[in-house]
């Protein structure tokens, strides 16, 4: 004891830091060793590091990082109970590039290094790794997503985080806004963005000024994958099996294009060469009766279109995907370049059947009902054949060791066919004896091509002054050709069972097809500056300012015809009908009539355009109060100019035109060296898209509500309170636990009246959210050694919400009806809970990884009923999920994966006195999935 106590009486200690010879960043993760000696250390997320207990005397100090130089630092001298501090730069090895300086410092595609990033992060933060992504067998982002902390996928595609609609969330490609592809959500379609081309996904959940304003739930960034720092080539293949899908012959489709596998039309289905001037007219009946050229051109025009109206049965076969990415780096100029290039395919078939669709109302009071009167219930089968294709090519050139410059060049490509068919009970329109069906014949095609310019350069001369700047073009095309619905309803004679058919154009519309084109530009251009300085103690800040500019474009058209009838009788034989009996059916006389013919029923009203200017600047600064707190504040203020403009000059536009500061402040208090404690506030804003702004009509099947766009729609205002404690006990693992508040000023709701079977959306006063979240990721060892290979993740978010439903809907539509209604309701796609769990093994000797994951949320409000009807929620749908790797021979790998092995049924229902009744129900099966990879 008293030897032990002298040897470290003669000690000392050696401290400093580790910086990049290029711009003065610090190094995280340098590796510093002891000549002679396995003393050594690594540097701390300051750059920091600290060898204590070393003998006295002269040392060698060897410091060494990937990607950088071997530097030795000779003629250290280590005085008994001293401290010796030593700050030592590194320079990037000839031959590598930046990608491999940014990875050096921290890579961000695996778990430990993104807990990392998190600890020092700014914003309240939750993100996924493309090492997660490759253990949950994920196929795209929005399947990785489920996994984050808070955030839910709706419909496949679309987030939600914290509960909140895809409106109060905002979508990035390595930092840049992407524009949506689909009109009617404002977040991007996260399926478009294949799993192999991701590096990671974070979510940030609190506000700071160098974001845009326009989001509350979360900011979801998507960055792509870096180049490596020598040549790597993958390429990786599944197949995948559903249980109501592959090799089911009943599978709905139709006859589309040679070139539906590439994800788009190759113009089977486009609008015939004789109408594509919108200007055209088109005769009638009455005025070609007598007319031989006349009748004869209207006879041409309906011949033109396809006469297929109707699903058609065939098997489905198995799922395919394929990827392929490869990436290295050359001297050009003596300067290192960089690149990455990724492709893949995915194609993907989901059938169901036995689905259904009600609707239902409250007639009368609600204490004297004793249940809902259903007007429509529709059995329903739907089949959907997807293609999704996606390349990313990254370049990267470092001309000088204190500026970069690269350039991302993005396209993504889907292609949607589907087939449904519907039959059942219309009572609210057809009585009750017809049988209603119905039949959607549907293609949606989208493609994205973004363009990133992106540069970095540092300034030594200006105080170190860092500058970045990203200028973005991103060019979305939706086209939607020959959307064709075709409904009728049939009777069955009591005495001959026989069934007789008829289009009843007084209930419902005639067969009718819609031909659509969307087309969207958007421009961006970001410009960050920082400064860093120093405060009373020495401690190093950060002074950051900057602006930003975005120009959006869009327009919209559409043309819509019907198959009308002059003569034709429909007999339940849809060939007869669209084929037999389509434009001239007698000639004699020298008299033309019809069976069919096409009418040009375009209205102008559902064509529009819209622009939006966002100008936005911003001034912010990072100060360490001490050497355990840091305070973040600065405000934003942006510039809103959007304008949406029907081609019907008697509908109102929708404008929005305002100014608004957008304050924020936050403290992170540092309780130890891995634990944190964090508060913050900001202000933000929610802008309705152009689509729920556009007051044209649409619908999913004839006989459905109709989707009918406001011009009056308000911007919301949002004030957001966030608290997070959260310790990173051991690398890889995590605790965390907070608490947010959120109060809406003008919130915006999806609403449905039965009345007039209209769906549109409105501002209510007020509303509010509060909930908290917890996680944990954990090793399970400190159970017993043997577990050291499992990993134990869980996080779930308890939210509560309400907004007040407006005085007029409620004193006239609700009260009346029921006067004990509540005047609250939750928030529109509000989950009460949320929840992820994980249990993982990893074997790296054997190359083993097994991973069981479950997620379900909590029923949200769907649609708001306007009236007494109470309102549709979606309710809990619980995952189960399962994923096997194997690390094989030559650089091979085999996966396989389980999913939704619970087979939890997707449904809607509206609740009333403890019954549930079906708005949308159906299955989506389990699916089953082997595939391998091979990489060098």
């Amino acid at each position: 004891m008293l030897l032990t106590v002298s040897a470290f009486a003669q000690s000392g200690t050696l401290t400093g830091s580790v910086i990049d010879s290029k711009n003065g960043e610090q190094l995280i993760g340098a590796n510093l060793l002891l000549e002679g000696t396995n003393i050594g250390a690594a540097t701390d997320l300051d750059g920091k590091f600290i060898i204590k207990n070393i003998a006295a005397g002269s040392y060698n100090l060897f410091a060494s990082m990937i990607g950088y130089t071997k530097v030795t630092v000779t003629g250290i001298v280590i005085k008994p109970n001293e401290i010796m501090e030593t700050n030592i730069s590194l320079s990037p090895e000839a031959y590598q590039t930046e990608e491999v300086i940014i990875s050096a410092k921290l890579i961000l595609n695996n778990e430990n290094s993104l807990l990392k990033f998190r600890q020092k992060s700014n914003s309240v933060s939750d993100a996924i790794s493309s090492e997660l992504i490759s253990r949950m067998g994920s196929s795209n982002a929005a399947d990785a997503m489920n996994k984050v902390t808070g955030v839910s996928v709706v419909s496949g595609k679309y987030i939600y985080v914290r509960g909140l609609g895809d409106r109060y969330s905002s979508t990035q490609l390595n930092g840049t806004e992407l524009p949506s592809a689909d009109p009617d959500k404002k977040s991007f379609n996260l399926d478009l963005f294949p799993a192999n081309i991701l590096d990671n996904i974070t979510t940030i959940k609190s506000f700071t000024p160098d974001k845009p304003g326009s989001f509350s739930g979360g900011i979801v960034d998507i960055s792509t994958k870096k180049y490596p720092d020598k040549f790597t080539l993958n390429f990786s293949s599944s197949s995948s099996f559903n249980s109501l899908t592959t090799f089911n012959s009943e599978f709905l489709t139709y006859s589309g294009g040679s070139k539906d596998w590439l994800g788009y039309d190759d113009g089977k289905r486009s609008l015939p060469a004789l109408l594509a001037d919108p200007g055209a007219k088109l005769p009638s009946p009455n005025s070609s009766r007598r007319n031989s050229e006349l009748a004869y051109q209207l006879d041409e025009l309906t011949k033109s279109f396809n006469p297929e109206m109707s699903p058609i049965s065939k098997s489905a076969p198995v799922n395919q995907s394929y990827s392929f990415s490869m990436g290295d780096q050359y001297l050009l100029f003596n300067k290192p370049l960089g690149f990455t290039a990724s492709f893949s395919y995915n194609r993907d078939y989901k059938y169901y059947d036995g689905g259904a669709v009600g609707r239902w109302e409250l007639s009368g009071k609600y204490k004297d009902a004793a249940s809902l009167n259903n007007y429509m219930y529709l059995s329903d089968s739907k089949g959907v054949d997807e293609v999704l294709m996606g390349g990313i090519v990254n370049l990267a050139f470092k001309a000088h060791p204190n500026h970069d410059i690269s350039l991302k060049a993005l396209y993504t490509r889907s292609g949607e066919s589907t087939a449904r068919f519907q039959e059942g009970k219309w009572d609210y329109q057809l009585g009750e004896d017809p049988i209603y069906q119905t039949r959607s014949l549907l293609y949606t095609e989208r493609n994205l091509n973004t363009y990133q310019l992106n540069g970095e350069h540092f300034f030594s001369a200006l105080g170190n002054l860092n500058a970045q700047w990203i200028a973005s073009f991103s060019s979305t095309q939706q086209n939607e050709p020959d959307l064709r619905f075709f409904s009728n309803d049939y009777q069955v004679e009591a005495e001959s069972g026989e069934r007789i058919y008829s289009i009843n154009i007084n209930s419902y519309n005639a067969p009718t097809r819609f031909f659509r084109k969307l087309s969207e530009e958007n421009k961006i251009f970001n410009l960050d500056l920082s400064l860093p300085f120093y405060q009373w103690n020495g401690l190093k800040g950060k002074l950051k300012f900057g602006g930003a500019y975005q120009k959006i474009g869009r327009s919209f058209t559409e043309r819509r015809f019907e198959l009308r009838s002059s003569n034709a009788v429909y007999s339940g034989d849809i060939k007869n009908y669209f084929v037999d009996q389509a434009g001239i059916i007698d000639s004699s006389n020298n008299r033309y009539l019809f069976g069919t013919y096409i009418f040009d029923a375009s209205s102008s009203r559902n064509n529009y355009s819209g622009d939006q200017t966002i100008s936005a600047g911003y001034l912010m600064f990072e100060l360490p109060v001490s050497e355990n707190l840091k305070f973040i504040s600065g405000a934003r203020y942006e510039i809103t100019d959007m304008t949406v403009e029907s081609a019907d000059t008697n509908q109102r536009k929708g404008i929005l035109d305002n100014n608004d500061l957008l304050p924020s402040a936050a403290l992170i208090y540092q309780l130890q060296e891995n634990m944190n404690l964090r508060a913050s506030y900001g202000k933000t804003l929610a802008r309705p898209n152009f689509r729920e702004m556009a007051p044209f009509r649409s619908f999913e099947f004839l006989g459905d509500f109709q989707f009918v766009g406001v011009p009056d729609l308000k911007r919301t205002l949002i004030d957001n309170f966030d608290l997070r404690w959260e310790w990173f006990e051991r690398p890889g693992e995590l605790y965390a636990v907070s608490a947010f508040y959120k109060n809406f000023q003008n919130p915006i709701e999806r609403t449905l009246d039965p009345t007039t079977e209209v769906i549109n959306y409105q501002n209510v006063e007020r509303g509010s959210i509060y909930g908290a979240e917890f996680e944990i990721r954990k090793r399970l060892d400190v159970l017993h050694n043997s577990l050291s290979n499992f990993m134990f993740n869980i996080n779930f978010s308890l939210i509560r919400s309400k907004v007040d439903i407006p005085k007029d809907e409620y004193e006239v539509n609700i009260f009346p009806q029921d006067s004990s209604a509540s005047k609250t309701r939750p928030l529109f796609g509000q989950s009460p809970y949320l929840v992820n769990l994980e249990l993982s093994y990893f074997n790296t000797e054997t190359g083993t990884t097994v991973g069981l994951f479950y997620n379900i949320f909590g029923s949200r409000l769907s649609e708001v009923t306007l009236g007494a009807t109470p309102d549709v929620y979606e309710q809990p749908r619980g995952i189960f999920d399962l994923t096997f790797s194997q690390k094989m021979w030559f650089g091979f790998n085999f996966k396989f994966s389980a999913k939704n092995l619970l087979n939890s049924p997707v449904k809607k229902t509206i609740e009333f006195k403890g019954n549930n009744f079906i708005y949308h129900q159906y299955n989506t099966g389990r699916s089953f999935s082997v595939g391998v990879s091979y990489s060098i």
